[in-house]
């Protein structure tokens, strides 16, 4: 029996999700795609409940549930994390009511214990990755998704994973927290330091964006990133141990107090990465460490 099948007889009254935005959606169709049923959808506005409950089949849709009977067996809460706990207060728990299941990253099963006190029937299953408009019919293909809270419960849900095509990760609540967090390092931070890149352009007198400048080298950094170890795909000045162009640079930042105090914590932080190598220059090493620890 497939995982498909196992996990349609231990649910079949399907799946409700509360919170129809990007995961929501993506999880709400993703799920009907497979076959499995959704049993209702709710969402504070009622624009994009409408539009995924006409892709997917369902009839039972609003701003909250009416009555438990519109439920089915598992409720995703595809809510924001600060609204997760909120809800499982107000709604309180349900008798002989469905299991739930938050998707928030950071937060642990536990907040839905309102819901449950005994702690039976509750979960997060996270999805470790990003959800957009453009990636919503493949975004599930093999990205992990961890789980955690109820043994017997993520168990089942295992089989919900791999019958949508992602990679279940069982894990307690301090390694989901620790895997959220390393997300946020990898993926996150990005974009800040895109931002940074293009402020400092813009500075010296660049119209150009950083993006169209970068992104055939961006594409190269991150397909080595996703082939080696980060040691091993290193390039740059401090790879190479070259003090005169880390000087260059931080005459060019001298007057961006912001720029450089961001550029030599990243400094630091790849010369430790690159000490981890056995082919090193002490005495450079030593030098630009002085300089990445500087204060002005």
């Amino acid at each position: 029996m497939t995982p498909f099948e196992l996990s349609r007889q231990q649910f079949p009254r399907g799946f409700t999700i509360i919170g129809t935005g990007r995961l929501g959606s993506s999880l709400a169709l993703r799920l009907h795609s497979k076959g499995y049923l959704i049993r209702s959808l709710y969402n504070r506005t009622l624009d994009s409940c409408e539009r995924i409950a006409a892709q997917t089949d369902t009839d039972t849709y609003g701003t909250f549930p009416a009555r438990p009977a519109e439920l089915g067996d598992v409720v995703f809460l595809c809510l924001p994390d600060d609204q997760i706990e909120a809800f499982a207060k107000k709604m309180g728990p349900v008798k002989d009511g469905p299991a739930w299941v938050h998707t928030s990253g950071a937060a642990p099963a536990d907040v839905l214990l309102p819901l449950a006190p005994d702690g039976r029937g509750i979960a997060s299953m996270h999805p470790v990755q990003t959800f957009t408009i453009k990636n919503r019919e493949t975004a599930f293909n093999q990205c992990f998704v961890t789980l955690q809270g109820d043994a017997v419960l993520c168990g089942q849900l295992k089989k919900v994973v791999e019958a949508i095509g992602a990679r279940p990760l069982l894990v307690d609540s301090r390694q989901k927290t620790a895997i959220h967090l390393a997300a946020v390092y990898v993926c996150n931070y990005m974009a800040p330091l895109f931002a940074a890149s293009q402020g400092l352009l813009r500075d010296n007198g660049l119209e150009i964006r950083a993006r169209d400048l970068f992104g055939p080298m961006v594409r190269q950094a991150v397909e080595g990133l996703l082939s080696n170890p980060p040691a091993e795909v290193l390039t740059g000045p401090v790879m190479r141990g070259d003090t005169g162009t880390i000087d260059r640079h931080l005459n060019v930042l001298a007057d961006s107090p912001e720029w450089i105090q961001l550029y030599r914590m990243l400094g630091r932080a790849t010369l430790e990465l690159a000490q981890t190598l056995e082919t090193r220059d002490r005495f450079a090493d030593d030098e630009m460490m002085k300089r990445f620890s500087a204060t002005d």
